[in-house]
């Protein structure tokens, strides 16, 4: 079988390395194929030695026709009119986002913050018509017709400037399944909408099905649940370091426990404001009461997409307090997710703001920690997928 994995960039092969390797070794033929080819090229690294027949193509065209403007203000219009939903009142910080890139056809739209249930969902309806009405683009129907694919996965299709809802249209003009597998806890909640419905949408679980079908439309006949892909490599590993010798790696010592701070994407977290708090957090330790608290060593893992304003951070002063790895170290090599594992291993707890690193943290089984701070209320409790950590969600 010949399958078109259609992904944002190449950073999406952590989520989808195993699959793409797994298809490969059954004999599939897998084909890649990107938005943004260019944008975190580095994460071509994780399929590095893969075995069987994976080939990169030319990614999907532009429409280039009369409706590529009409198509990309409808998209627009409908990402932001899903945020008025009062389900989002209380997330201002996603609808903002998606006001700055509200296409000026439908800047009025942005005056207003939230609507009513009936007011909102009439919105969606009327986009969502609009959207029915843009005919598949003849250059994508060429595109698909050239490579053949039986199966189209694309990922994450909830972005407006992608040529994805192209890719599903044309794939179902041309009668070829397409299917859409959800990469990230937050993706069904943070982006835009799922503006055309795959002939079948992938989740993690329960929680991200309630989301499709609740959210974006999904008929519940069309989800199929897979569990969480990216984070079955961590069930079975075992650390690849002793503790003392990943101590020493780190620059921390051996004979007192360490807490491990997770740093957060950009998104998340502006860089001025991820490095007070964490001074902040450090100072706090030293300063507790409990002497056990106070002895507890700190290493610092920035976001790999995060890290650069850490390089010239200095906590010399500091007892016990590392920052590792300095400059950017995606985990996606054999190599560098080990060092991500044994970090997350060795650690007593671990402690972010908002990041799936939370979640990795307690698949090894670690207790997770955060501190709901003023200056990420947005990007915390103003965040759906943030609420699926708290207690009384399960988390």
């Amino acid at each position: 079988m010949k399958v078109l994995f259609a992904l944002h960039f190449p950073g999406y092969f952590r989520f989808f390395d195993t699959t793409i390797r797994k298809l490969a070794e059954r004999g599939h033929h897998v084909m890649l194929a990107f938005d943004s080819p260019e944008k975190q090229a580095e994460g071509a690294a994780a399929l590095a030695g893969a075995v069987g027949a994976i080939e990169t193509v030319e990614g999907p065209p532009a429409r280039g026709d009369a409706w590529d403007d009409v198509a990309q203000a409808v998209r627009g219009g409908i990402d932001y009119a899903r945020y008025l939903d009062p389900y989002f009142a209380d997330a201002p910080y996603l609808r903002d986002r998606m006001r700055k890139v509200l296409p000026p056809v439908f800047a009025g739209l942005g005056r207003f913050t939230t609507a009513g249930p009936a007011m909102a969902s009439t919105l969606v309806r009327w986009f969502s018509t609009l959207e029915d009405a843009i005919p598949p683009s003849e250059a994508v129907d060429g595109y698909l017709r050239g490579l053949a694919p039986d199966l189209l996965v694309v990922s994450p299709l909830v972005m407006s400037r992608l040529r994805q809802v192209d890719l599903v249209k044309s794939a179902r003009n041309l009668g070829i399944p397409s299917a859409l597998c959800v990469a990230s806890w937050d993706h069904l909640t943070t982006k835009g909408l799922m503006r055309v419905q795959p002939d079948c949408v992938v989740v993690w679980n329960e929680a991200q099905k309630l989301e499709a079908v609740d959210l974006h439309g999904t008929q519940p006949d069309r989800i199929a649940i897979t569990g969480a892909q990216p984070f079955d490599r961590w069930f079975d590993r075992e650390p690849s370091l002793s503790r003392r010798d990943f101590c020493q790696q780190v620059g921390l010592p051996a004979d007192r426990p360490f807490l491990l701070f997770t740093g957060s994407s950009r998104s998340i977290s502006a860089p001025t404001a991820e490095q007070q708090f964490v001074r902040q957090w450090v100072e706090s330790l030293r300063g507790s009461s409990s002497s056990t608290v106070q002895q507890l060593s700190a290493l610092i893992r920035p976001h790999p997409y995060n890290a650069g304003h850490w390089a010239e951070v200095d906590f010399s002063g500091v007892a016990n307090v590392s920052i590792y790895p300095r400059g950017d170290l995606n985990p996606l090599t054999p190599k560098a997710r080990a060092d991500y594992f044994d970090s997350l291993y060795h650690a007593v707890g671990v402690v972010g703001i908002n990041t799936s690193a939370m979640i990795e943290a307690a698949v090894i089984g670690r207790p997770v920690h955060t501190v709901l701070a003023n200056e990420f209320v947005d990007t915390q409790m103003g965040t759906r997928h943030f609420r699926h950590l708290l207690p009384e969600n399960g988390g």
